[in-house]
C-alpha cells in the first residue's frame, strides 16, 4: 500500500517539474499569445503540484519510518530484556543462596519456561513459608525484648540457607529441561522430590522452634526463671543439620 503514494507522488513531481520547466523555457512569442499572468498562473500550478507530489512522496515513507522506529524500539527492548536476564543470571551464579537472587532465578525460570510454573511456585512458596516464620520470630523476640534470645535468630537464618541450596539443586534440574517442556529425568525427578521434601523438614523444625522459644519466654516472663532444656535440645539438632551441610555434597 505504501508504493502508491510514492509512485502517484513521483508522478505529480515529474508532471509539476515539467509544467515549471515548460514554463520557464516558454519563448517571447508564446508568452504574448498566451499572456504574462496565464504563463505565471502555469507555472505557479507547477510548483504546486511538484510540493503536492513531494508531500505524496513523504507521506508514502511515513509508514516505512513508523516500521523501521517501531522495530528499532522493539529491539531495544528485547535487548533491554537480555542484559537483564543475563544480569539476574550473573548474580545468582555468584550468590546462589541468597534468597533475594534465588527468587528472582526463579521468576526468570518461570518466565521462560511456563511448564515449570507449578514447580517454581512451590519453591517460591517454600521461601515464601520461611519469610513469614522469620518475620514472626522477629516480632516475638521485639515484643518481648527477648536479647536473650538473639542468638538463635542465626540458627533459623541457617535454616534458610539450606532451603535455597536445596532450591539450587531443582534449578539446576530445570536448567537441563528443553524450553516448554517440563519432562524430568528420573534421576532429576528423584533430587527434586527429595530437596522439596528436605524443605518442608526445614520449615517444620523451624516451626517448632517458635514454639519452644513462646513458651519459654512465657514461662520466664511468669516466673522469671525458665526451663531451657527443650528449647536448647532443638537448637542442638538443628545446628548439627547446619554442621552437616556444610560437609555434604549433593
Amino acid at each position: 500500500m505504501s508504493r502508491i503514494p510514492k509512485i502517484l507522488g513521483a508522478v505529480l513531481i515529474a508532471l509539476g517539474a515539467a509544467g515549471i520547466l515548460a514554463t520557464n523555457m516558454a519563448s517571447s512569442a508564446l508568452i504574448v499569445s498566451v499572456g504574462v499572468r496565464v504563463i505565471g498562473a502555469l507555472h505557479t500550478a507547477g510548483i504546486i503540484v511538484a510540493g503536492v507530489g513531494a508531500a505524496t512522496v513523504a507521506a508514502g515513507f511515513v509508514p516505512d519510518i513508523k516500521k523501521r522506529i517501531e522495530s528499532s524500539n522493539s529491539q531495544k527492548l528485547l535487548k533491554g530484556k537480555k542484559e537483564e536476564k543475563q544480569k539476574t543470571f550473573d548474580a545468582y551464579a555468584k550468590d546462589s543462596l541468597n534468597p533475594l537472587r534465588t527468587r528472582e532465578r526463579l521468576e526468570d525460570l518461570k518466565e521462560n519456561n511456563r511448564s515449570l510454573t507449578a514447580l517454581t511456585d512451590r519453591c517460591l512458596n517454600q521461601m515464601d513459608r520461611m519469610d513469614k516464620l522469620q518475620e514472626r520470630y522477629n516480632t516475638l523476640l521485639e515484643a518481648n525484648d527477648a536479647v536473650y534470645l538473639q542468638d538463635t535468630v542465626g540458627v533459623i537464618n541457617d535454616a534458610e540457607t539450606r532451603l535455597c541450596r536445596n532450591i539450587r539443586n531443582i534449578i539446576n534440574c530445570c536448567i537441563l529441561v528443553e524450553d516448554g517442556s517440563d519432562a524430568f529425568s528420573d534421576f532429576d525427578n528423584k533430587i527434586i522430590g527429595q530437596s522439596l521434601a528436605q524443605n518442608e523438614n526445614e520449615l517444620q523444625n523451624v516451626s517448632t522452634l517458635i514454639h519452644y522459644a513462646v513458651s519459654y519466654i512465657n514461662n520466664y516472663q511468669q516466673n522469671g526463671v525458665s526451663d531451657m532444656s527443650e528449647l536448647k535440645a532443638w537448637l542442638a539438632v538443628m545446628r548439627k543439620n547446619t554442621e552437616e551441610d556444610q560437609h555434604e555434597t549433593f
